[in-house]
């Protein structure tokens, strides 16, 4: 939601940015946080039963639509009625009292006009609205949004903030991982959530923002660095939390269209439809399409997008509305091979998959591709229920369907389904024994949740309590299908797998199910007429898994004779507390302490993976009782806020048998495994700066220092390594990002650039991805209007300018890339695999709306 203008009231400053509440813990003490918690939420909980009572004042709030010269689509946005919310009203200084439902105070401000709801009164050309919550937050508003590529993922825009790091893998947003960190956390232990739906994967640690939604239509992105929300519908981010807003529809009929062209034969197309207000109902909708097509900038093959956005909201009453969201998302592309250090060197860019095929070759890029179909959907519903109580409900649906392929030789004899020979096997295209064919990995996943929270306020007290509750089914089969001599398969959907005796060749059959209850409570006062505001929290979270694999294998049944069912049940408290303290109407201090957890980031972790050419045996073995992560938090800040904006804050994290997610290719098939790497000390600091427009002009600049320490020691087969001390891996020192905005209303462009220091790829520190900087620069024309087209503009994005070569990430980490020798025993070393950085991309979009 963007940040419109300030208003003053009493003294204060009031954003039009508001935020939602938040929460956290002090104390490094579980025993202690818990019990202060509770304490403190039963004394204000009695409190409110003895009536104490205070005045409030209200605010009230004029909603404009895209068209007002004045506002932006985020001007737009109604309350987030049933979005993750900690209490049902937020106190600001003086005594003002405004909503904390991660409601929008929508005022007329000073600003631009524009099709793309761009307004230029964002502090740092979108990248620093106004914050107010005791905890460390950045936000990021159509400022900054509708200058990007209209193809980049929000993952890859996060980079820009503070505790960030994660450089484009793919230029036009076409990227099935994101591979960012925050504070050294990486994606599996950060929580996306828009429009009150999970978008993370609840199990595995992948982030797929891009096809979640379309850049034209997120209105804000606000990044919590190292905690989330206590009513957020996820259990897993230790990292911290993204939230993701769309824009509203148009209270008037209209759209807006875009239509892009960039260098690998990149061309995207988009359209939204405004309903406007549906005869006198109050109810207005917008849905939208888009299509990206491109060839991959490395190697061969190309990507395909199709989304679909809808988004209906209906408001009546007092503070009373229901919000519909949908979104469909289908993508096939060629999947990107990632390199080790030596084969990136040795071949840089050009190091993929092989565009020609002769038989036994694995490595045909046909083999490679990947389909994905996403839907997601919720219903957010916020009910004013009077006599200061107030509810907020909102079930959601999120499903993934996705193919993910890869090549494998099947021999005639010595192979197995499971632990079972299978003897001769009669295969076609066969040279010399043997049979190459496309493997596919077919995988379905869906999710239905409900958060239910029901807010009560009296005086200067709220009292929130209520409930998350998810049920998740995720099933995983492995097939093969033989190709001919020129590498082509007879269906390329899987759909003709090779068959043994009437059973399928797979070296996994997987079933898995996860039940997921977290209740919670949250208490919040304010005092000294709301310039001192207290608050604490508890949340306790429930997980049962299950999971079957229906193969052969030893003790691979249960005592009913059954498949063989494995499993894991964990439970954590989670309390929370913060307080913070205006100095003034431009000045704020806060402190917290947060607890979170994570329980194991995969579901392969509970079964055997098996594969034809295994010999009888598992290729991956199952984990036995693999550990949740758990991690204490402690922070402090300060911000300032006006014309110069600046916040600094500074952190200490200990973790618990931290866990880091790693993929490798066994074979040219990439299995992904959590490990378990003890403890984790976190400390550093982050500092942010921006101004609000002068001459046009806004600056940026971010940064961050940070210092880990891995607090055990690595078991490694039998030995341990001495990885005790050494740096964590995906975790520099140092990192940042500086950037100028420019907008006079019609001439517009900014530059922004982003860097990392030295990051290891393995827990014993012997490699590492060199430091890395890459720059954008974006430049464009606004028109006025002109008949029907309401500000028609062009823009051109060039990412990765300056044409850097880089490595933008680690893939897949390892324990030792070189031998070491412990105790008279040698380890063998294994290769880290990377991300590669994006070459440049020019892309120019011609947009207007209607």
């Amino acid at each position: 939601m963007a940040s419109l203008s300030m208003i003053p009231v009493r003294g204060f400053t009031l954003s039009s940015h508001n935020e939602t509440v938040e929460k956290k813990v002090l104390n490094p003490s579980r025993k202690t946080l818990i019990l202060c918690c509770t304490t403190f939420i039963a004394l204000d909980a009695g409190a409110l039963l003895s009536k104490a009572m205070a005045q409030t004042v209200s605010v009230h709030t004029t909603h404009h639509t895209r068209a007002a010269p004045t506002t932006t689509h985020a001007a737009t946005q109604p309350k987030a009625k049933g979005a993750s919310s900690t209490a049902a009203t937020t106190a600001t200084p003086s005594g003002v009292q405004a909503s904390g439902k991660a409601e929008v105070l929508t005022v007329h401000a000073r600003g631009i006009s524009s099709a793309t709801g761009v307004t230029n009164t964002t502090p740092g050309g979108g990248l620093m609205a106004v914050q107010t919550a005791a905890r460390s937050q950045s936000g990021m508003t159509r400022d900054y949004i509708a200058k990007q590529s209209p193809a980049v993922s929000p993952g890859v825009m996060l980079s820009a903030m503070p505790g960030v790091v994660g450089g484009a893998s793919d230029p036009y947003g076409g990227s099935t991982h994101d591979g960012l960190t925050v504070r050294g956390l990486t994606q599996g232990e950060i929580g996306f959530v828009m429009q009150g739906i999970p978008l993370g994967d609840p199990v595995n640690p992948n982030i797929f923002s891009a096809d979640m939604v379309d850049n034209e239509n997120l209105s804000s992105v606000t990044l919590t660095q190292g905690s989330s929300d206590i009513s957020a519908p996820f259990y897993s981010a230790v990292g911290g939390q993204v939230k993701m807003d769309t824009v509203n529809p148009s209270s008037r009929f209209g759209g807006l269209v875009d239509l892009s062209y960039g260098n690998n034969n990149m061309r995207r197309e988009f359209l939204r439809l405004d309903s406007g207000e549906l005869g006198h109902t109050g109810i207005r909708a917008f849905v939208s399409y888009s299509n990206n097509r491109y060839d991959q900038w490395r190697g061969p093959g190309n990507v395909d997008r199709n989304h679909i956005d809808f988004k209906a909201v209906k408001e009546w009453g007092n503070d009373n509305s229901i919000t519909a969201n949908f979104g469909w998302n289908h993508q096939t592309a060629q999947a990107l091979r990632y390199p080790t250090m030596a084969q990136y060197e040795q071949y840089g860019n050009n190091y993929n998959w092989d565009r020609s095929y002769t038989p036994g070759d694995t490595s045909y890029h046909k083999f490679h591709t990947t389909q994905r179909v996403d839907t997601l959907g919720s219903l957010q519903l916020h009910l004013n229920l009077h006599h200061g109580l107030t509810l907020n409900v909102t079930p959601y649906y999120i499903s993934d369907a996705g193919m993910y392929n890869g090549g494998e030789n099947l021999h005639a004899t010595g192979s197995y389904l499971g632990s079972q020979a299978l003897g001769t096997l009669d295969l076609p295209y066969a040279t010399n024994g043997t049979t190459t064919a496309m493997s596919f990995d077919h995988e379905f996943e869906s999710t239905g949740g409900i958060t239910t929270q029901l807010s009560w306020k009296k005086g200067n007290n709220t009292l929130s309590v209520g409930d998350w509750y998810a049920y998740l089914q995720h099933s995983e089969l492995e097939s093969f299908t033989a190709a001919n001599y020129q590498g082509g398969v007879s269906n390329s959907f899987g759909n003709d797998p090779i068959r043994v005796n009437g059973q399928i060749l797979t070296g996994y059959n997987i079933n898995f199910k996860q039940q997921t209850n977290a209740l919670f409570i949250n208490d919040r006062y304010a005092a000294l007429h709301g310039k001192l505001i207290l608050e604490a929290g508890f949340r306790e979270v429930m997980i049962s898994r299950t999971a079957t694999n229906d193969i052969p294998g030893e003790n691979m049944q249960d005592q009913s004779g059954g498949p063989y069912l494995n499993g894991g049940n964990y439970a954590e408290p989670l309390p929370q507390f913060s307080a913070t303290y205006f100095i003034s109407p431009h000045d704020q201090i806060y402190i917290n302490g947060t607890t979170s957890f994570r329980a194991p980031g995969s579901e392969e972790i509970y079964v055997d993976l098996w594969d034809p050419n295994g010999g009888g045996v598992p290729t991956m073995q199952r984990q036995k009782n693999p550990k949740s992560e758990f991690a204490i938090g402690e922070e402090v800040g300060y911000r300032h806020k006006g014309f110069v904006n600046f916040s600094l804050a500074a952190f200490n994290y200990n973790l618990v048998h931290h866990q880091v997610n790693s993929s490798n290719y066994i074979g040219t098939e990439l299995v992904t495994q959590p490990i378990d790497m003890g403890g984790e000390t976190i400390r550093g600091f982050q500092a942010e700066f921006a101004l609000r427009p002068w001459h046009h002009f806004s600056p940026y600049v971010a940064f961050q220092y940070l210092h880990t320490t891995i607090d055990s020691n690595f078991k490694e087969g039998n030995v341990y390594l001495p990885t005790a001390g050494k740096t964590m891996v995906m975790s520099p020192t140092e990192s940042g990002s500086a950037g100028v905005n420019y907008d006079n209303g019609h001439f517009f462009g900014n530059l922004f650039v982003s860097w990392a220091g030295r990051q290891y790829s393995t827990f014993m520190n012997d490699q590492s991805l060199p430091a890395y900087a890459v720059g954008n620069i974006t430049a464009g024309y606004r028109f006025g209007n002109f008949s029907y087209l309401h500000h028609p503009q062009i823009q051109i994005n060039v990412t990765n300018f300056a044409n850097a070569h880089y490595l933008s990430g680690v893939y897949g980490y390892t324990a030792n890339a070189h031998a070491v020798n412990v105790g008279g025993t040698t380890v063998n070393g294994s290769a880290p695999t990377y991300f590669v950085g994006a070459t440049p991309a020019v892309i120019c979009s011609v947009t207007t709306g209607f």
